[in-house]
Order: C-alpha cells, then sequence, then structure tokens
C-alpha cells in the first residue's frame, strides 16, 4: 500500500499474448452465464458513456466522492477493436486512524480528484506500458480501459463516514465501495456486449480488485471477470486490533458470505474465489518478505513469507501465485524479473490472459 499513486500505479508491464477465447467475437453475449445466483444485486443503470475513441475522457460521477467530501469520477479510453475491457484499480496506501490519515499514509485523502488529476495520472508515461495500444507485447492492447483513482484511504472496500479527531473533528469518507456501484452505473450500459473483464490493480487497488470482483461480475454478468492483483498481499494483520479498527472505521463490505472475513482478512480471498469460479482466473503477485505490507500489517518479513506460502498451500484450484525472494513492494514494475526458472513476470501474466493450461504457482 504505497503513498504516492504514480508509484503504484505506474508499474506495469507487458506482455504478448493471443486473443483470450471468446475475445473479439461479434456475436452477442450469452447474457447471464457467469452470473452469481447466490448474489442479490442489481445496479440502477445510468446513462451509456460517450466518449471519443482510444483517447483519455474524463467521467464526473457526482455519486463517487473522496474521503474529503467532494465528488470525483473516473477517465476511460474506449475502443471497438474488441469487446474486452480492462478496469484498473489504482493504489496508495490506507489509513483506519487519526494519526496515520493525518500523516498521510494514504494518498489523496484531503485532495479533490477531479479531471485534471485523474487524468494526469490514468495518462503518466509510467503506465504506458499497460495502456499502450501500439505495443505487442501488452495482452491488453485491444480491450476498452478503465481507470478508477484511489482516494478514500480504505482499498476501496468501505461504506462508512468517519470522524476522527484530528486537530479536532474531521469527517473522512471512507467510502470505496459505494463508489464501485457508482461507477458500475455508468459502466454497465457502457459495456453490454462485453465478453472478457480484467479487474485488476496494485497495492490498494490489488486488495480492492479482490474485494470487488464478486460487484463487477454481477453488474456485467455476460462477460467473463478475472481479477490480478499485484500487491495487494490477502494476508492476515498482526493480532493486535488493527484488523477490527480497520474494519469498524471503514464499514468495510465483504463479499457476500464470507465466512471469517469479519475476523481475518486473510478469508477474503477465499471467499472471492469461491464465488468466481473457473474458468474465471485469479492472478496474485507478490515480494515474499514485502516491507510495505509488513509496515502496514504490523508483521515482519519471515511472517509475511510464512503468510504467503499458506495462502499458496490453500489456494483454490483458479487461483495462482507468482513470488519473488526480497521486500521491495510491486512486481509489474520489473516485468522482467524472473524466477528461478527463468520464467519472467511478463511470460506469467501472459499465461494468465491467454488461458495458457500452463499457467500455475512459480517462484519461491
Amino acid at each position: 500500500m504505497h503513498t504516492r499513486s504514480l508509484t503504484l500505479l505506474g508499474l506495469l508491464f507487458l506482455a504478448a499474448c493471443a486473443d483470450p477465447p471468446g475475445g473479439g467475437g461479434t456475436g452477442a453475449p450469452d447474457a447471464g452465464a457467469y452470473d452469481i445466483p447466490s448474489i442479490d444485486y442489481t445496479v440502477d443503470a445510468g446513462a451509456p458513456i460517450d466518449a471519443a475513441a482510444e483517447t483519455w475522457t474524463f467521467v464526473p460521477v457526482p455519486d463517487a466522492h473522496c474521503a474529503n467530501g467532494t465528488s470525483t469520477g473516473m477517465a476511460v479510453n474506449l475502443t471497438d477493436r474488441s469487446r474486452r475491457v480492462l478496469i484498473f484499480l489504482a493504489g496508495g496506501g490506507a489509513c483506519w486512524e487519526a494519526a496515520a490519515c493525518a500523516l498521510g499514509t494514504a494518498t489523496h485523502i484531503t485532495d479533490t480528484m477531479g479531471e485534471a488529476p485523474v487524468l494526469a495520472e490514468a495518462r503518466a508515461p509510467d503506465l504506458a506500458v499497460l495502456f499502450n495500444r501500439d505495443d505487442p507485447r501488452n495482452p491488453f492492447r485491444d480491450a476498452s480501459f478503465v481507470y478508477v483513482p484511489y482516494c478514500t484511504g480504505d482499498l476501496h472496500a468501505g461504506t462508512r463516514i468517519q470522524t476522527y479527531d484530528w486537530f479536532g473533528p474531521k469527517n473522512l469518507e471512507h467510502v470505496g465501495a459505494r463508489n464501485m456501484d457508482a461507477y458500475l452505473r455508468r459502466l454497465q450500459p457502457t459495456f453490454p456486449d462485453a465478453d472478457r473483464v480484467w479487474l485488476t490493480g496494485i497495492s490498494a487497488g490489488g486488495y480492492g480488485a479482490t474485494f470487488n470482483a464478486w460487484r463487477v461480475q454481477k453488474a456485467l454478468p455476460w462477460a467473463r471477470v478475472d481479477v490480478l492483483n499485484d500487491s495487494g498481499l490477502v494476508i492476515d494483520t498482526l493480532g493486535d486490533g488493527r484488523y477490527g479498527t480497520m474494519r469498524a472505521n471503514w464499514g468495510v463490505e465483504f463479499p457476500p458470505g464470507c465466512t471469517g472475513c469479519d475476523t481475518r482478512l486473510s478469508a477474503v480471498l477465499g471467499a472471492s474465489a469461491n464465488l468466481l469460479t473457473a474458468p474465471r482466473r485469479y492472478g496474485m503477485l507478490g515480494y515474499l518478505q514485502d516491507g510495505t505490507i509488513s509496515l502496514y500489517f504490523g508483521l515482519d518479513g519471515p511472517q509475511v513469507q510464512s503468510s504467503l506460502e499458506a495462502v499458496r498451500a490453500s489456494a483454490a484450484p483458479n487461483v495462482k501465485t507468482f513470488y519473488l525472494p526480497g521486500n521491495p513492494h510491486v512486481l509489474l514494475g520489473r516485468p522482467d524479473a524472473a524466477n528461478g526458472a527463468g520464467l519472467t513476470v511478463r511470460d506469467w501474466v501472459q499465461r494468465f490472459a491467454s488461458d495458457d493450461p500452463s499457467w500455475g504457482h512459480e517462484g519461491p
């Protein structure tokens, strides 16, 4: 959970890959093919987004709020090259106590994220590897792009306005989950024939993708939703009460039916995988002793590593991991970094996106 959004975001790789099954077709989608029947969730759809093709456009979403109470929006870069969509959730730390929020451990916690800053982030040079349509190594190059900013400090999962004593009472809107509802009211009618959706994010955005995958799938039941999570390591925090404080102060909305999510963050990954079963895929990348996650979660490096090894050992069949040794934060900024067998981050993401049957757990 890095504290600078562009650093977090701008770290992306890209890999050559074949079009995924069904990608780019012209037939009508099989409506409801990927629905999750056990969940009651509906979208009060608004107007579809009308934007120039293959250029970044800011879409104001008045019902989406930053922590300071101002409205925000999202950026889109639409194309008719395919029926695929890449939704990217920005990262940038988190805060759940007054002191941490005041010290800026969550990016944009006091900022207004209007057109200029959102477009600046979406267009940042360090994101070009993700959004470059001319790069043949980019497995997402023919997709429509959606950039979701991060200014709520709650891993895109909150539902609560919390009052902190921060040089006097100060309200912060931890409403990341409600913001996703608001974005989907515009995205659902914009992509009525989408056949493949990749929901991805870095650090806090990786957690957000994990928390919200069910929501995106319910909103777009005719499309298959896969998750690519870089360094939003879904492991448990130190047992010192911080997870309970996060959950309470943010009003976290967990995947429906999650058993244990109220006491263990690690349970969120299993709950998400149970709802979004194969052929949908969930990939998580991380450094085995990630120092940023260690700091936020109150763990040391070996504890992070032990937790990540446990995630791998208990993962559902459609959940795979790519780990590298060390304590940096975010792998996609080093797309040519390789594991001991010579498989690079690019290679692994290519296998993920192309439905390669050889995609699996990699790294130590």
